[in-house]
């Protein structure tokens, strides 16, 4: 069960711009537009100033509910996301994912040095899907991904439930579903196809 994080837990916004505006990072901008990662800006920034303002930002409810959910239901809630994996680290943590994807952002010292690992794109997070999923024992077509992000379609492609969450008709045309809602929990009733399909 793989949720692509940056663009579902904040209405309206991908979550690692946000951060980066509260942080203060000039030119802050979405990999989701631009395709790529400025992380020279982070150069300098406390490890910790990035758990704190991720602490602070009005997330959308439901998520470690959403979480336990699929845990209980035999579902392995996972992070397939584009952002920095600090930031994919923190959510895994605090709300239960199993595990993380994303673009590495080196620190040393709990401090980010502005250096960066290779470009992570939606292919990569394709293969993350599939790697995961064989890990777990399971085939692509088996999962389910929950996206809003304009770089889900690949994602959405990968698996046999595709799930748009307050998403654009041009992210809801790669999707099985369209799902609208305030909270996170709105998607269980679609997951729900998933634990139908293993009794």
């Amino acid at each position: 069960m793989f949720f692509s994080v940056d663009c579902i837990l904040v209405r309206g916004s991908s979550l690692s711009r946000l951060v980066e505006e509260r942080l203060g990072l000039s030119g802050a901008s979405s990999v989701h537009e631009s395709h790529s990662f400025d992380a020279a800006r982070w150069a300098g920034i406390p490890e910790n100033a990035l758990h704190t303002q991720l602490a602070r930002l009005p997330m959308l409810p439901g998520i470690e509910e959403t979480t336990q959910w699929c845990w209980s239901s035999g579902l392995v809630p996972i992070i397939s996301s584009l952002t920095w994996t600090p930031i994919g680290a923190h959510l895994a943590e605090r709300f239960g994912f199993h595990s993380y994807s994303g673009r590495c952002l080196d620190a040393r010292n709990g401090r980010f040095t502005g250096q960066a690992g290779y470009p992570y794109t939606p292919a990569d997070q394709v293969e993350f899907v599939r790697r995961r999923a064989d890990d777990l024992g399971a085939a692509p077509q088996a999962c389910a991904a929950v996206g809003a992000c304009p770089t889900d379609g690949l994602l959405f492609d990968s698996v046999g439930l595709a799930i748009a969450f307050n998403a654009s008709p041009e992210v809801s045309a790669h999707a099985t579903t369209s799902v609208e809602g305030e909270d996170l929990r709105a998607v269980i009733p679609a997951l729900q196809r998933l634990t139908v399909s293993r009794v």
